[in-house]
């Protein structure tokens, strides 16, 4: 009597069928080998055809980036890594098989498992400190960020702090994303000391985003004073750090009614966000300047608002609308495109298909917003822009191609998309690739 194979062995099976007769193809080999002049011409051929299906699409974006990883070198193949951070899990082999190694690449794949929480921090700092024995008699910058970065536990307070005053910035960056999971108390000095000192000013801002995550009435009274000396783009940062969830109830709610009430420009928008977020006392206050600034601000501040005012509230909804016919024409796109994004249930119908439209008759320009216009309806899967998307695959613009290709496959073209993972740019695609293998 022959028993019936378990359903996930016979998936796996099939699974494995498929990849392997798709690796016998003209396409799967060059995609292997990194030819991608053969490999465009071949999927030009296998689409004309009809035999590219969204299965072999995938298996082909899979050994392109598998293939992108096992090959990169230093200095290059570290940014090249990075553009494929998006899709780290389905290429979670590849990378561990990279981190093998005994260069800078291996480097950056172990810290890319790392941050998408594919390996454990403590076997993250037994790597930093194996391959700087291996390497070297002391551990490069690069290894120490990424040991940094793995100092999340209570216990690793004191080494934490002491990489909060690395001379490489980027050692530092990563003990301060490290102190921002770790939320500890302990940090409290060495976090404010480097919102107000660190040169870099990601490190600065990441600094004030880690002091709101621990926060507690001294962080928040701290954060006062640095306001003052902060740029605008720290005090963005100190009001998200005000609404952070330890702050917000310490003194961090009046902060940010003091900085709606007082402050012009980006950080009151910041600020009113936190408050509509938070919810209660001071929301209608938040709205009201969100509202104010649709209508009145500069155009970055007015784009601004329009993206961070709640649709739930009515009076938010009439302004949008208001704003529609703005003159200016990066008000207008926001406003359209934000009611083509929102949830089904806070746009009247008539007010989406009439942004529906007012995209649809901008995306066939050739603009920067037209791109931009085609990436919104793609999303909201208006099927009219996939002539127009195809249009893009053949553009001399690096990022016009990219858009498209990310597009097509929002539109579940999975097919039509896939000669752009033999693109002449890495960083197409590295894009595309990722948007196929993170595809549902």
């Amino acid at each position: 009597m022959h028993r019936a194979l378990p359903g996930s062995i016979l998936a796996g099976l099939l699974s494995l069928a498929a990849v392997v007769g798709c690796a016998s193809s003209a396409s799967m080999r060059a995609a292997e080998a990194g030819r991608f002049d053969e490999l465009r011409r071949a999927l030009h051929d296998e689409l004309r055809r009809g035999a590219l299906d969204s299965d072999d699409a995938r298996a082909i974006a899979r050994a392109v980036a598998e293939g992108e990883i096992a090959r990169a070198t230093p200095p290059s193949g570290i940014d090249l890594l990075r553009e494929l951070r998006t899709c780290a899990r389905p290429l979670e082999d590849a990378l561990a098989e990279r981190a093998a190694g005994s260069d800078a690449v291996a480097t950056a794949a172990a810290m890319i498992l790392l941050e998408a929480g594919l390996t454990e921090p403590e076997r993250a700092k037994l790597y930093a400190n194996d391959a700087a024995a291996r390497r070297s008699p002391d551990k490069d910058a690069a290894l120490r960020a990424l040991e940094a970065r793995a100092l999340v536990a209570a216990e690793d307070g004191p080494a934490r702090r002491a990489r909060m005053l690395d001379g490489d910035q980027e050692v530092r960056v990563s003990a301060l994303r490290a102190a921002i999971a770790a939320a500890d108390p302990s940090d409290r000095g060495a976090l404010l000391e480097a919102a107000r000192l660190d040169p870099y000013p990601l490190a600065r801002t990441l600094a004030i985003r880690a002091a709101g995550a621990v926060g507690g009435r001294e962080v928040v009274l701290a954060l006062r004073d640095l306001w003052t000396l902060s740029d605008e783009p720290g005090r963005e940062a100190i009001a998200e750090a005000w609404a952070a969830p330890r702050a917000i109830d310490a003194g961090g709610r009046a902060q940010l009614l003091w900085a709606i009430s007082t402050q012009r420009g980006a950080p009151a928008i910041a600020a009113a966000r936190g408050l509509v977020r938070a919810g209660g006392d001071g929301d209608g206050e938040a709205v009201a300047v969100l509202i104010s600034a649709i209508r009145t601000s500069q155009t970055r501040d007015r784009v601004y608002a329009i993206l961070s005012a709640p649709l739930e509230d009515a009076a938010v909804r009439a302004a949008l609308l208001d704003a529609r016919a703005d003159p200016d024409d990066a008000v207008a796109f926001a406003v359209h495109a934000r009611h083509v994004d929102a949830p089904p249930h806070l746009i009247a119908a008539r007010e989406r298909t009439a942004a529906t439209a007012w995209l649809t008759k901008l995306a066939t320009g050739t603009s920067t917003r037209a791109v931009l216009a085609r990436g919104v309806l793609a999303r909201a899967g208006v099927r009219s822009v996939v002539p127009l998307l195809e249009r893009d695959l053949q553009s001399r613009e690096i990022p016009v191609r990219e858009a498209a290709g990310v597009g097509l496959v929002d539109l579940g073209e999975i097919p039509r998309a896939a000669p752009l993972v033999a693109d002449a740019d890495p960083r197409v695609r590295s894009a595309v690739a990722c948007a196929i293998l993170s595809a549902s």
